[in-house]
């Protein structure tokens, strides 16, 4: 029953798309995976041009451009002034589309990264892509196409980046396969982030942040919500498995951001998939049933980001703890991600840098439990999809310390450095763990440029990794260099 209602749903807003366009005034939304976008975006949010929250990735674009037409230049610092105008140019390219637009993607590389960032870099050696989108009053529709070479999953072709939504007040409907990045790092989610291919689903969210109507909840200031119900793949335990998620952001004052989420895996066929099953799971009232009546397996926790702009150089430090499992009703066997971003002028242009540390082991501030994160006794898959995690890219048990830098001169042109340090499934009990299936320990570098035109966008990378592991452990991650170049062009 919950399978049909949500592919009724699906069919009703692709008819409403296909019939119902109009001309429009920007596309929905900011997709992550471009990190200068993201610099220039929170560049703007830690001055306090834009006021909503900025951790529930993708952005809404009406929110953003409520808060442009208020900004002026001439009180801003040259780096935060210069983000301002990319943003608005980006904004005005968006309110400039009348009519469907065409835009394609190439990329040729050698041992893509598996371990992934924010960062949108290719998924394989060699990728194809077209993409078909158009915006209306109400409606508006992406429809992408790629395609990839000697696909690690088995698919040649992917509908990734693609949608249909619908606008409803305040509030957007869609359906899609859509990049979610929920928190606030830059190396990874513990929870929801881009290092999996996009799971299809229905999703509900708030599109403009304002603040609560009701006097006493006004302190909490700007918020945001998102819901969805995702379709896992059908060579799993469990085929075609439900993925719920749930996430609310808040920003009670201009330096302070709080966002508290929750993920779900239930249903699935041979497993009961009942509206009953859905609420137990909502409210939950799983862990006190037998294994054979629980309705999933869920995680949740929490994130935030402080910012203090007060010294000789400004910084935030962000946080993110997600429980594995539930006492209480609250989330418990948390794993942990702690992270510290600076952020100045320099060379005529801008430069960001990051520390950021995350710990992928049940109960990571104790005595860890280990082959529990990302794994499941009902699903035995874990909380995986196609492979990789949903969740941290280092997958289970593993720890991480990558430190990043990020310079744009005054061009728009954008230089990053990333190095990392990873241990990988400690204990070698995560049986699941898509990267190593025993302990290993990598270590890696990469240097990326990319350098935009008015024809599009040309980006190179290379990178290299050096993996030791113990005799007889299989590592996925190819020791070694490795690198990509990749074209983007809006044909029109």
């Amino acid at each position: 029953m919950v399978l049909l209602a949500i592919r009724t749903t699906c069919l009703a807003l692709g008819l409403l798309a296909l019939v119902a366009l109009q001309p429009a005034s920007a596309e929905p939304w900011v997709a992550p995976g471009d990190m200068r976008l993201r610099h220039d975006l929170e560049l703007l949010y830690d001055s306090g041009v834009l006021t909503g929250p900025s951790l529930s990735w993708p952005l809404s674009w009406p929110d953003i451009a409520r808060d442009l037409g208020k900004a002026r230049i001439s009180t801003l610092p040259d780096a935060t002034a210069a983000a301002l105008v990319r943003v608005r140019t980006r904004l005005n390219h968006e309110q400039r589309i009348r009519e469907p637009s065409m835009a394609s993607e190439v990329a040729i590389g050698a041992h893509p990264v598996l371990i992934r960032t924010f960062a949108d870099t290719p998924r394989e050696d060699v990728q194809a892509s077209l993409v078909l989108d158009d915006l209306g009053t109400r409606f508006a529709y992406r429809l992408e196409a790629t395609i990839v070479n000697s696909p690690v999953d088995g698919q040649n072709w992917r509908p990734d980046g693609s949608y249909v939504a619908a606008s409803l007040g305040n509030w957007m409907l869609s359906f899609g396969w859509m990049d979610r990045w929920w928190g606030p790092g830059w190396d990874g989610s513990l929870i929801l982030g881009t290092n999996a291919r996009p799971i299809p689903a229905v999703a509900v969210e708030r599109q403009e942040s304002t603040p609560m109507d009701v006097a006493v909840l006004r302190w909490l200031g700007p918020w945001r919500f998102v819901t969805f119900m995702g379709q896992l793949e059908g060579n799993r335990d469990y085929s075609n498995a439900l993925l719920f998620g749930m996430r609310i952001e808040l920003r009670p004052l201009p330096s302070l951001q709080l966002a508290a989420s929750r993920t779900a895996q239930w249903c699935g066929e041979g497993r009961s998939c009942t509206w009953s099953d859905f609420w137990n799971l909502f409210i939950g009232n799983d862990n006190n049933q037998p294994l054979d009546k629980q309705p999933g397996n869920q995680l949740a926790g929490f994130d935030l980001r402080w910012t203090w702009p007060g010294g000789a150089v400004p910084v935030a430090f962000y946080a993110q703890a997600i429980g594995e499992d539930e006492a209480g009703y609250m989330p418990s066997k948390y794993l942990g991600l702690f992270g510290l971003e600076a952020w100045g002028d320099a060379f005529g242009g801008s430069w960001r840098a990051h520390v950021e540390y995350a710990d992928t082991a049940c109960n990571f501030v104790g005595t860890p439990q280990w082959g529990c994160a990302y794994e499941s006794s009902i699903y035995t898959d874990g909380y995986r999809y196609r492979g990789p995690s949903i969740g941290h890219s280092i997958d289970s048990d593993a720890e991480s310390l990558g430190i990043g830098g990020m310079l744009v001169d005054p061009a728009g042109r954008e230089w990053r450095l990333l190095l990392r340090d990873m241990r990988l499934n400690r204990k070698g009990e995560a049986t699941g763990d898509f990267l190593a299936d025993g302990p290993a320990d990598v270590q890696d570098v990469e240097l990326t440029h990319r350098l935009p035109f008015e024809w599009g966008t040309l980006e190179a990378s290379v990178g290299y990794s050096n993996t030791d592991a113990r005799p007889g452990v299989s590592v996925s991650v190819d020791e070694g260099w490795r690198g990509y170049i990749s074209w983007r062009h809006r044909l029109r």
